[in-house]
This record gives C-alpha cells, structure tokens and sequence, in this order.
C-alpha cells in the first residue's frame, strides 16, 4: 500500500519534520532520477534484492537492510532480478536537513539495521495514522521524529561498492570497449553488458581514466583507423570508417582531421607523423 500526503503552508510552518510518503509492501519498479526527489527518502528492503545509486555511489540494499537518499541527489534503483519489494517513508520539513545531519543520517547510503523490528514497528505506527481520519499533521511528524530518532540508535552505515568493485569494473569496461569498438555501443548497452546504471558506469570510468566513456571510445577508434590505414592501402576510406565503429564517413573525416591534424587520405600518404606515445 502506498500513501501519500499534503500540508497546508501554515501547517507547514510550524513542523520541523512533514511526512509526506509511507510505502509498505510495496512493488518497486525501476527509477531514474538524474535531478532528484524534492524530498528525504528512506527505504527499507523486504525481499529481492534492487541496486541503488546516488552521484556516482553504487549499492545494493538486500533483505533487513534500509537506505538513506537526500533531496535533489541524483539517483536511480532497480531490481536485480525478479520481484523487488520495499517499505519506504518519504518527508521534509524546515528542519529537516539539520536533523537528518545530528541524527548521523545525512549521506545517501545503505545500513544495516540492528533492530529492524524497531523500525517495522513504527513504520507500522505511520500507516495506521495515514489511515486515521483524526491523525494530524502534528502526530505523523511526532511518529516520524520518534522513527528516525530509532534509526540512528540502531543503524551502522555500510560501505557502498564503488571503492571495491570500480578498478575491476573500470579494466572490463576498457576490455570491452576495446574488443567491440567496430560496433554501435551505447551507454544501454554497456549498463545491460554490465548491469549497471548507465550514470554509475559514467561516474566510474571518469574517476579511474579522467575522461569520458564515449572519448574513450573515440580514441580507441581513431587509433585503430590510423593503423588500418597504413595496413589495408587496397580499403577504401568507407571500409575503414565502418570497421573503426563510424558510419558516417564525413563524420569520420571531421573526427580523425580534429585528432590528428589530418585527413584521413592524408595520413594514409604519409603527411602525418605520430606523437610517440600516444594514440
């Protein structure tokens, strides 16, 4: 069950703490939100297991465990596989960000609860209020500080996995751009190759190479031309575009004169003279 609510602006005015969500048992679909949620989201996992990400940091929240996700954080989850199913709450407040930062619960992640029967029990607390037709706004901020205060008694942070899987995931990623650079590859490919968010792969490809995926992919392609170029003088210009992953020849005329300095045609005859070291 989903429920969600609204606050007046004088209501609003005179709570440091608004719920404004509560989820139980609840299905989760896939959720790409490259801006953000407006507000503070908490989710606790049932069953299955889903992977989340928030700016550029990977987790996966199994069973028992909760997560933590800030306002406008750019993030995304999904399933891993199979049904995914979450209790979550969500909420703001004018003091919301202070209190989430003395209560330790500030930085998007995932913890493993000590005491999950602590936070059933009063998330089951906020669903009987979402269906009380004498439960104000008032109590549900009581119920929800009385929550959040449990939380940080009894939650341990758990190290996501970029630190541990990024020079792995890095080194394949190169792997396999460099054994499939003739082919059409697509930020939805690699995130199905590597069942990763698209923005997770970006995120941790530019911290372990200092560049892009896609100019990455430029340069292992311009060098392979290069090298088709003095080894196939029979090829025309064409072949050598589509065999380097370009099927726009002038395309591949205007990228390879922006690296090297020339044309293709040029550097086949012998104007260009390589930078040793570099490709």
């Amino acid at each position: 069950m989903r429920y969600s609510f609204s606050v007046t602006k004088r209501q609003a005015a005179k709570l440091p703490l608004i719920l404004r969500s509560v989820g139980v048992d609840h299905e989760q679909e896939p959720i790409l939100r490259p801006k953000g949620f407006p507000v503070w989201q908490v989710f606790f996992g049932v069953s299955g297991e889903g992977e989340f990400y928030a700016d550029g940091a990977r987790f996966v929240l199994h069973p028992g465990q909760l997560t933590v996700l800030p306002p406008h954080a750019s993030h995304g989850y999904r399933s891993l596989g199979g049904t995914w199913v979450l209790h979550y709450i969500g909420f703001d407040g004018l003091l919301c960000q202070r209190m989430m930062a003395v209560l330790g619960l500030s930085e998007a992640g995932v913890y493993e609860s000590l005491e999950p029967a602590a936070f059933l029990t009063h998330l089951r607390t906020l669903e009987q209020l979402a269906t009380s037709s004498d439960a104000d706004p008032a109590r549900r901020s009581a119920a929800l500080y009385a929550l959040l205060a449990e939380l940080s008694a009894t939650l341990r942070r758990l190290p996501d996995s970029r630190a541990a899987e990024s020079e792995g995931l890095e080194k394949e990623m190169i792997l396999y751009l460099e054994d499939h650079y003739g082919e059409d590859i697509s930020l939805d490919d690699l995130s199905a190759q590597f069942r990763r968010a698209p923005e997770y792969l970006c995120g941790i490809f530019k911290a372990a190479t200092g560049e892009t995926i896609s100019h990455y992919l430029r340069r292992v392609r311009i060098h392979r031309a290069k090298v088709l170029l003095m080894e196939r003088p029979d090829a025309s210009l064409r072949e050598i575009s589509e065999a380097c992953g370009f099927h726009s020849l002038s395309y591949f005329g205007k990228v390879f004169r922006e690296a090297t300095g020339f044309t293709p045609q040029g550097y086949r005859l012998g104007a260009a003279v390589e930078e040793p070291g570099k490709f």
